[in-house]
Order: structure tokens, then sequence, then C-alpha cells
């Protein structure tokens, strides 16, 4: 029976939901009829093998290569959902994009309902190699309208945009902006809901159910079972250092743990730290550093800075025409936001470049976005981690948190190499190496009363000693702690050690040493 509806559902999606609503017409109202769709479908496909049988659609398998009204998958980020609901008719299996929604002139207006109407895209900065995991093609460049371009927070990349239109308010109303979903519908080809997108017709996904889709992108455990994590985070960093930072391990070791934070509270704020490797070689070219980092981590996003980039480029959503346009900054939580500084020239900054700035900085220290809407502006959280390369002592732009001089060991060594330069770690080893840094995303980590004495006895001791010649104070105590926190996760730990504790303020102390004059 779960074979043929499988089989069904697969072959001809409207008319298995048509079926579905002869067979629930008497039981249930249609109010409830949404509900029982979502229940119906995600029970067909709730295997993995079921799920792994729908078509997913990505920018190297687009709309335009599937027929009107096949099942699809989309993995996506909402992008837009400022839109208004539209009416569909409920008799007749009416909604879902069913010719049933325009046979009915007249109709009883008790008969209407509602569907919630959202724009989707692809997941932007999604590395490649999480596709597999998905059951996806990778992606390849496309062609898209030029009129939904601007849905896309990252520029020129290949990307789905769609419309999505959705009937059980259980998928809905949890939905925000950047929530990360895999949505399964009926795909068609309707007028969109925005008047200002110059279509006759976009591509529409009539949502069936959905899943959502952890920030990790491919689900991962922490800790991590049998499995020696000191090894394997050890030989992470050499690889990093190697490959992308001219042999430097400690520079590598303080990417990676930049790398995996995460927002642990927004009252206190606890945000995850910023990092600025500086005495980075300036070069308009794309860092090694990024492809490296696009090899481990599933969310990484590159923002070459430039005059013209900052003078001309979105960062931040902006509403137009009733058109929620996208910006570099829309991205889902989870994030790695790799910036360089490199490509900024002399030049006039405008008041986009500005505002630019502002935002970006609002993220690093508020884990904040603004959107800007015609006449007001509203702030929605975000939880994106930022490294930031730069050539001089400091970043002169913005302010993180953390500041690790870079130190070549290899003075031969190209910051700049192309991706086919790159060597990479056999498969299993890579799969190792996203293992560790995915699980360290999402773990949690605590100090237990023991630790916690010990480290307020130890900063007390400290800051008695005269005979230091450097002042530790209550920031650089917060710092540490959260240095320590973030290392035992690293090492998949589930509580800070005295240990954890003493590589922490070794590693603190190391980067202090390389900024002194």
């Amino acid at each position: 029976m779960v074979s043929s509806l499988l089989a069904d559902a697969l072959r001809d999606p409207s008319s298995a939901l048509h079926t579905l609503y002869l067979e629930s017409e008497s039981s249930l109202s249609h109010s409830n009829f949404p509900a029982a769709v979502t229940r119906h479908f995600s029970s067909v496909f709730a295997s993995d093998h079921a799920f792994s049988q729908i078509p997913t659609l990505s920018p190297s398998s687009p709309p335009d290569s599937f027929k009107d009204r096949d099942l699809v998958a989309f993995h996506a980020m909402i992008q837009d959902t400022s839109l208004s609901p539209e009416m569909y008719i409920t008799t007749s299996c009416g909604g879902w994009g069913s010719i049933a929604d325009h046979q009915y002139d007249p109709f009883e207006y008790s008969s209407l309902a509602e569907c919630v109407v959202v724009w989707a895209v692809s997941i932007p900065g999604q590395s490649s190699w999480t596709n597999d995991a998905q059951n996806s093609v990778n992606p390849v460049f496309a062609n898209h309208p030029e009129s939904l371009s601007h849905k896309f927070p990252i520029l020129n990349a290949p990307h789905v945009a769609l419309q999505l239109k959705i009937y059980d308010p259980a998928i809905s109303e949890p939905l925000r902006s950047t929530d990360l979903h895999t949505f399964v519908g009926i795909l068609s080809k309707e007028p969109p809901s925005i008047e200002s997108i110059p279509l006759l017709n976009v591509p529409t996904l009539h949502v069936l159910f959905s899943r959502p889709i952890p920030f990790t992108i491919v689900p991962r455990a922490f800790p991590m079972p049998l499995l020696d994590v000191r090894k394997v985070r050890q030989d992470l960093i050499s690889w990093v250092a190697t490959e992308a930072l001219a042999g430097d391990t400690l520079a590598a070791e303080w990417v990676l743990l930049a790398a995996i934070g995460k927002v642990q509270s927004r009252t206190p704020s606890i945000f995850p730290p910023s990092l600025t490797i500086s005495n980075f070689s300036a070069s308009a070219s794309t860092p090694a550093l990024y492809y490296v980092l696009s090899q481990i981590f599933p969310l990484l996003t590159l923002l070459p800075l430039s005059l013209n980039t900052l003078n001309t480029a979105p960062f931040v959503p902006e509403s137009k025409n009733d058109d929620l346009h996208s910006g570099w900054l829309q991205l889902p939580a989870g994030s790695l936001c790799l910036l360089t500084e490199g490509g900024i020239t002399e030049g006039t900054l405008g008041e986009k470049a500005l505002l630019n700035f502002r935002a970006i900085q609002d993220i690093i220290s508020l884990q904040r976005l603004d959107y800007v809407f015609p006449f007001s502006s509203f702030g929605f959280d975000t939880d994106i981690n930022f490294v930031i390369l730069t050539d001089g002592h400091k970043s002169g732009l913005f302010q993180t948190s953390i500041n690790m001089p870079l130190r070549p060991v290899h003075s031969d060594s190209n910051l700049y190499k192309s991706e086919i330069e790159i060597n990479l770690p056999s498969p299993a080893q890579l799969d190792l190496f996203r293992q560790v840094v995915g699980g360290a995303k999402i773990g949690n980590v605590s100090v237990s009363d023991k630790v916690a004495t010990y480290v307020q006895d130890d900063f007390v001791k400290e800051r008695k000693d005269i005979s230091s010649s450097n002042v530790v104070t209550t920031e650089d105590l917060i710092n540490r702690m959260m240095t320590a926190r973030l290392l035992a996760l690293s090492l998949h730990e589930r509580e800070v050690s005295i240990e954890i504790w003493e590589q922490a303020k070794k590693l603190d102390f190391a980067r202090k040493f390389r900024l002194i004059p």
C-alpha cells in the first residue's frame, strides 16, 4: 500500500491530492484538509529512501527543466515573508494550483480560505559538498530571469528563486526570514504575487509538506563517538595552516574557534567572537582560505570589499514597490562570512557605502540586521560568524573581538593560490574534519562549580601579581572563558576542564604576544 501511494505521488501528485480529498471529504471539514495533506504526504515520504526519490530543484535542475505539475523538493532559504495572503476555493479540492480554483463563478464566500505566499531562494553560501548529503546535483551556472536576481543575496551567483504557496498554517506560521527548509510540492508557473516583477509567470511551488534543514545542512552529532577528536582536530588545523595561512598553526586554530561559535544568548548578549587576521597581504584576488574553508564548513560566503562594491552593492534587504530586494548580508543562521579588505583602494565612499559598513558592524557587534522599508526599518536577529582579512596591524574599518596577526612560517607560501592548487586530504579525512566542526557547531558545554571556582581564584591571583607586565581585566576573563568554551566544543568535550582552561589561557597569551610592537 505504501509503495503504491509513493508511486502515485511521484507520478501524478495532483491526482494523488485529489484522491486524498475524495477519501477525506466526508470525515474532514475544509479547514482541516490542509493539515491532512501535510500528514499524508509526510507519511508517504517519511523514509530516507522514499524522500530521496523526489526530484530536486537546483541551479543545475531549474524549474524550466520540469514538467508542469511535477512533484519536486526545494532546499531553500526563506527570503520574503511580507506578501499578502491569497484566497483559494476549498471545495472540490481547490488550492494547490488546482484548476478547480478557476471553475466556480459564482461561488459562496464560505468556501474561501487563505494561503500564505512567501518567496524562497536557493541556500546562499551552501558548499557544494553538502549536495551529496541532500541527494542533490552539484550546482552549476544556469540561466535565471534577470528580474528575479534581486531576490538572491549573493551577486551573480547561480540560484533558484520562486514563490511558495502554503496552505497549512502549521507550516507557514513559524516561518521567518532566512529560515532553512526543504519544501516538497507541486511545481507550476503562475502570475507573480508581486506586481512590480515584470514577468507574466514565475516558478511557483504549491507546498504539500516541508522539513526543517539544520544550519549544519548535514545532520551532526556532539560529541562524536569512537573517535580521536584531538588527533583529527590537530590534523585539521595543520591542513588549514599549510594550505591557506603560510603554515601559521596559531592563526589557523583561532580561525577554527571563531568559525564554530554561535549565539548563545541575546539577553544577556553572548555572541560568537569575530576575528581579524591582520598582517594578511592585500590582493583583490580570492584568498586560498576561502577555498579551504569551503571544504569544511557547509555555509560560507565570501564578501570581497572594494570601493565599487561598497558604493553600489546592496548589503541589506530593502523593500521597493512592495518587493523585498535581498542584500549580501541576508544569510541563514550558521553562516560563516569571510570578509576581505584587500580590494579597497583610495577613493570616495558614498552614503550607501557608509550604510553598508554600519550593517556589517551591527552584525559583528549586535547580531542584528536592519531590513529597510519605505518609512521605517526593522531589525532581524542573525547568527553569522565573521573572519576578516586585512593587511594592517588591525582592521581600519571594523571592530572585532579578536585580532590575530598572521606570522608566516613559510615565506614562499601563496596566500592567494587558486582552488585547483589546494592539496586536499583524502575524502575520508575531509569527512572527519566536517564531522568535527559540524558537531562543535551544534554542541553545548558547561562549567562545573569546581572549574568555576578555579577560574575565579586564578583570575584573582593574576590580578594580584604585581610582577606581571600585563594587567588582567574583567574583559580578559570574559574573552578567555569564551575561548575555553570554544576550545571544549572543538574537542567535543561536554565540560570545560581545568586543562582546557589553561590551554585557553596559553592561546590567549600567544595571541597577545604577537600584538606587542
